[in-house]
């Protein structure tokens, strides 16, 4: 077999040596200057600067002998007679015949080392490859020039005759300063040819959306690792990377508290979060577009003291709320069901009704004279409605009501003895990687081991072992040492994960974020509670504990179930629309949507600015068209019937009821669940540890607001 063509074969010195085998990419070849003495030399199959430095320590007069031919100058290229569109013509071309004709046979030759490349058809991909594989300092500037040259270009380019010995000082002048950082921006294909103020970018990025420490910035190997991928540039300095998390905060507050003057109504979600001796407040925002999708954005993660008390809570979340102008918008605070919160909100929540009928109306001016305010009089008039999260009231019906009811009933000492097992297999499956391959392989899955203080991660663990047959089932506890489940164990816990299925999938529906809304609560709750009076009927062990949880349900959702506002954001969701409601209920609620229909269409009418003369039409406002027409009560209530007679469940519908689409908006913007402010804390557990990181805690806050808030900000570039 004919071995291919290297750049030995057309090397002007080739004749010293004997060409012997190639081996990979390398070839070996042997001095004939050298015999007697056989001396074996290797180069690579494109390259032969090892053998020409071995001409110039052994043979130099040889050299030297060809010292003029190497230094003259090398015959021009010329482009082909053609129309050119790709740049990278301006490193090749092709020779000229004696007659003076170009010999465009589809081989251009390179203008830096007059290697010929494969380019048929006019495709030039090979010769790109050429200089990425050969010339990678050229084919980054090839990279990053936009403009597409024509062959007229490359002609003035080269010169008058469309000669050139040398074409990459043609690029070198084309580009100034801030266009080439822009262009590195766009270039991911040549990353050691980034700029400094991009390589700050990307270590900057790298921290804030990682949530690295800052002590990274001044660790050798780091530092040697990014040197070397951006060719001997600096990183920068602790000191310099907070002096530009400053102004990428700044940056981003601006930006968000311009989106939040937009919007009309928007939640936000609160929550405490302890670790390490120190207490977080965090805060998230939630609000719908237009379009109804859902937008989110961080407003705080502060410090606050280890021994805080609902007044500390209070403040933080007025404080957090007039920092960002949206008092007069929120339409709820979504928080957990931790005692300070609930006695924080009952205490100075603008939304007691026993409060608001006991009020009388007193002279401002004379209060202010007097000086005898009080803390609680702020707060009390700029705290929003408070929304507990339905998420946990539901895990801890499940978790504490259900369990107590188990517990209780004819299954209660099976219970004891099952879940023991059940966590010793969990508690072994952590304790060695070993340990788990192996149950993994004896079940053919991967295990789910559970979450403290999560019923529904304990569910699915269960519901993991139960999927295995009873031959599985001894075998993996005969290999973790645990004692086998007897048939009334495994009979429990089967009929357990079955019974209660639907909690586990109601909780998972109410503990999302995107396409969560309060609308979901309630129809969620009664699917719930009319599946397990179902399951109630065909269970053994269970009947007792059914009975329960349904109590339970009733009893903590009580102020949901009876809400105003979780009536109507349930009835102007198209998938629920008035179905739930038995048919007593409906014509109040039908009302109450009328009611809702006709504010919001007076709340967003413009008044007229322009100071012109009014038009007669424009003076009477009877008819279809006119803006009293449009915002009466017939046009409100048909627009109500209307919605309320079709059956699409897709929310785009709304788009054809613009009124039930703003109160749709306004009653659904609040969230169920206060999830995402937890997962504002999850993201910063790589950061806390004060150790070897010098960020301040105001620091550490803004490096989690500008990741929470990325998706939705320009501030990180």
């Amino acid at each position: 077999m004919e071995r291919s063509r290297t750049a030995f074969d057309h090397w002007m010195h080739k004749h010293y040596f004997t060409y012997r085998d190639t081996r990979g990419r390398n070839i070996t070849v042997q001095c004939n200057l050298c015999l007697p003495k056989i001396n074996i030399l290797s180069t690579a199959r494109d390259s032969t600067s090892n053998l020409k430095k071995h001409l110039e320590c052994h043979s130099p007069h040889l050299m030297r002998k060809h010292q003029h031919i190497e230094m003259s100058e090398p015959e021009p290229l010329f482009l082909p007679p053609k129309r050119l569109k790709s740049a990278v013509w301006e490193y090749f071309g092709y020779y000229k015949d004696p007659g003076g004709t170009i010999i465009a046979d589809g081989r251009p030759v390179c203008r830096m080392c007059r290697k010929k490349v494969s380019a048929r058809s006019g495709n030039t991909s090979n010769m790109q490859h050429h200089l990425r594989d050969h010339h990678p300092m050229e084919f980054a500037k090839l990279n990053r020039k936009h403009a597409v040259p024509c062959r007229k270009r490359l002609r003035e380019a080269a010169g008058i005759d469309g000669s050139s010995s040398y074409a990459p000082n043609i690029l070198e002048n084309q580009t100034e300063e801030s266009s080439e950082a822009k262009d590195d921006k766009n270039d991911s294909t040549i990353y050691y040819q980034t700029s400094q103020s991009r390589l700050n970018a990307l270590v900057f990025n790298f921290i804030v959306e990682d949530v690295q420490p800052i002590s990274i910035l001044e660790q050798p190997g780091f530092r040697k690792l990014i040197e070397a991928l951006s060719r001997g540039k600096r990183v920068m300095s602790p000191n310099a990377f907070v002096t530009r998390l400053e102004m990428a905060y700044d940056k981003m507050k601006t930006e968000l508290k311009a989106k939040l003057n937009k919007v009309q109504t928007l939640c936000t979600t609160a929550d405490i979060w302890s670790v390490q001796d120190r207490s977080y407040f965090g805060m998230t925002c939630h609000w719908l577009e237009d379009n109804l999708e859902r937008r989110s954005a961080a407003l705080a993660c502060t410090r606050i003291p280890s021994s805080y008390t609902c007044e500390t809570i209070i403040a933080k979340i007025q404080e957090t709320h007039s920092s960002f102008n949206i008092e007069s918008k929120v339409q709820a605070t979504v928080t957990d069901n931790g005692n300070n919160f609930v006695k924080a909100f009952k205490e100075f929540s603008s939304d007691d009704e026993q409060e608001v009928e006991q009020s009388q109306f007193e002279d401002l001016g004379s209060i202010l004279c007097d000086g005898d305010i009080g803390g609680d009089f702020f707060l009390s008039y700029f705290l929003p409605p408070h929304q507990r999260c339905a998420g946990q009231t539901l895990t801890t019906i499940a978790s504490k009501d259900l369990a107590e009811a188990v517990s209780k009933g004819p299954a209660g000492k099976v219970r004891s003895s099952a879940a023991g097992k059940c966590a010793k297999i969990w508690h072994k499956a952590q304790s060695s990687m070993e340990t788990t391959v192996a149950m993994e392989s004896i079940a053919n899955m991967k295990f789910t081991l559970p979450s403290l203080n999560q019923w529904s991660s304990e569910y699915y663990a269960i519901n993991k072992l139960m999927t295995l047959n009873d031959s599985q089932l001894n075998e993996l506890t005969e290999l973790l040492g645990v004692p086998h489940f007897t048939p009334d164990e495994t009979s429990y816990l089967t009929e357990y994960t079955d019974v209660f299925k639907p909690v586990a999938f109601a909780l998972d529906l109410l503990q999302g974020e995107e396409k969560c809304f309060l609308g979901i609560v309630i129809p969620t709750l009664l699917t719930l509670k009319r599946k397990l009076e179902e399951k109630a009927a065909n269970t053994h062990l269970f009947s007792k504990a059914i009975e329960e949880t349904v109590k339970a349900i009733d009893t903590r959702f009580k102020q949901v179930f009876e809400s105003s506002d979780a009536r109507l954001a349930t009835v102007t969701t198209p998938q629920f629309r008035l179905w739930w409601l038995p048919e007593e209920e409906r014509e109040v609620l039908r009302a109450q949507l009328i009611t809702e229909v006709l504010q919001v269409d007076q709340g967003t009418e413009e008044p007229e600015t322009n100071g012109g003369a009014v038009h007669e039409d424009e003076f009477f406002s009877y008819g279809p068209g006119s803006p009293g027409y449009k915002c009466g009560k017939r046009e409100a209530a048909e627009e109500v019937w209307l919605y309320l007679q079709g059956t699409n469940k897709d929310l785009k519908c709304l788009n054809e009821f613009p009124g039930v689409k703003k109160v749709f908006i306004k009653f659904n913007t609040t969230l169920p669940s206060s999830a995402p402010v937890q997962q504002l804390f999850s993201s910063g557990g790589n950061n806390v540890n004060p150790k070897g990181n010098p960020l301040t805690d105001e620091q550490f806050e803004h490096v989690l607001l500008l990741r929470y808030n990325s998706k939705i900000i320009s501030a990180l570039e």
